[in-house]
């Protein structure tokens, strides 16, 4: 019954937040969803293990792949879906354990990852059935950390694909409760318990924290830094976060190779027009995302400018964007479908006002497929990304929605360039962080070159 309730709770939040055609969207993906997990555990039955196809890495994923969450989950499934023509895939998610060989489908061995006892019991379950003698951990939020170094101490082969700040704190995103703003990579011990006893269950109530409420980030900084030091390989999807690393770990000699993740390829053809001057936000419409400036933003810039809100969140923040007037809030997007939304709405400019450091911005990406310029604030990777590239414009964090709102109207009148100029020749795509996560597993020793897994469909 709690259960039917939470479910309807959520339903309305949706409805009140995004609008019905929103929620209808998510209801079909959901749907959808289920059917193909349920056929693929289905086809278990019907295929047998063989001995001869290798397997040498098990990836392993705290999150299931749903299309739905958005972030990492979607570029995983994308690069995995490429990987498959290279290697036979096991992935190890709380649904279950996924193999590519000798044709796709879902075992049982999931399961709470973020357990110790259910995260070593699951992995080492999936390393006896699959013969891995390496673990690819896909992100560390989610997973305890103290049971991925003791597997790493007892000969397991670990690499990790670190997309957050997980080893340095609880609050994977840095942003401050009850304060709201980034943290500044704190480590005042009474500021940061004060944060993380800030009710989390009420604040991040879709997330789970690897630490108890109330608990220092101490122990985990200090597991972290053994972590990184007995990694067989560390792979970061930016330069910044890289380097980030290094310095809050005080590990300057930190070797990582950085691997840029690619959008999901995108549904439909993108069609551009010639005069695109409408605005858009594009992504989780949350408060560490900056969302919450949005109104802000959107008020002080020129009048009867077209904006449009793509992606869902906090239903308080899309209800007030709702009301304003020139805004039409589209709510949930299908994985992929981004860059031909922005074409179809005439977007030249997708404004990101994210009040952390992110670690790298797929929707930049996906912004520059459709032929659109990004606006953001000079933080982390995506200021590192539109400074390499170009493709957008970046203002001081501490200008605020002041700042952006100032850029957004320089922009309009042309004073900031030409967006038929602005945005990069080469995207990175699934494909190519595919082929190269695979050619470092060979130069780790971890699996032979690849040649493609034989009969692999």
């Amino acid at each position: 019954m709690k259960g039917a309730l939470d479910t309807l709770a959520a339903a309305t939040r949706v409805v009140r937040g995004e609008g019905v055609a929103s929620a209808a969207s998510r209801a079909r993906e959901r749907l959808s969803e289920s059917l193909r997990a349920m056929a693929l555990r289905s086809r278990a039955a019907f295929v047998r293990p063989d001995p001869e196809r290798e397997m040498p890495i098990l990836n392993v994923s705290a999150m299931r792949l749903s299309a739905r969450l958005g972030g990492v989950p979607v570029q995983l499934a994308a690069r995995l879906r490429a990987e498959r023509s290279l290697r036979n895939v096991a992935l190890l998610h709380p649904g279950g354990l996924d193999l590519s060989a000798p044709s796709l489908h879902t075992r049982r061995g999931g399961g709470d990852l973020s357990s110790p006892r259910g995260f070593t019991d699951a992995v080492r379950n999936a390393l006896a059935f699959t013969g891995s003698t390496a673990i690819h951990l896909e992100g560390m939020h989610g997973i305890p950390i103290a049971s991925v170094l003791s597997l790493a101490e007892t000969g397991v082969h670990v690499v990790l694909s670190l997309h957050d700040f997980s080893l340095f704190c609880a609050r994977p995103h840095l942003f401050e409760m009850p304060a709201q703003r980034f943290c500044g990579y704190s480590r005042d011990p009474a500021r940061c318990t004060a944060c993380l006893c800030h009710d989390p269950q009420k604040d991040e109530r879709d997330e789970k924290h690897n630490a108890e409420p109330g608990a220092g980030n101490d122990d985990r900084r200090a597991l972290g830094a053994r972590l990184l030091a007995a990694a067989s390989g560390l792979i970061f999807p930016s330069r910044f976060l890289l380097e980030k690393h290094r310095a809050l770990f005080s590990l300057p000699e930190l070797s990582g190779a950085v691997v840029e993740p690619g959008p999901h390829d995108a549904v439909g053809t993108v069609r551009l027009a010639d005069s695109r001057p409408g605005l858009a936000y594009a992504g989780s419409v949350k408060r560490h995302k900056g969302a919450h400036l949005l109104p802000e933003v959107i008020r002080g810039s020129v009048r009867n400018s077209s904006w449009h809100i793509h992606g869902g969140g906090d239903e308080d923040i899309l209800r007030e964007l709702r009301s304003i007037p020139g805004v039409t809030v589209h709510g949930h997007y299908r994985a992929g479908a981004l860059p031909a939304l922005l074409a179809r709405d005439g977007i030249g400019l997708v404004v990101l006002p994210s009040i952390v450091p992110e670690s790298y911005g797929l929707v930049i990406s996906e912004a520059w497929r459709a032929g659109a310029a990004v606006a953001a604030f000079d933080l982390g990777a995506p200021a590192e990304r539109i400074g390499r590239d170009g493709g957008g414009f970046l203002v001081p964090l501490e200008s605020g929605a002041a700042g952006l709102a100032d850029l957004v109207n320089r922009w309009s009148s042309g004073d900031v360039g030409d967006f038929r100029a602005a945005t990069p020749a080469s995207i990175p795509s699934a494909s190519t962080a595919a082929r190269a996560t695979v050619n470092l597993y060979s130069e780790w020793k971890l699996m032979k070159a690849a040649s493609g897994p034989a009969g692999a469909r």
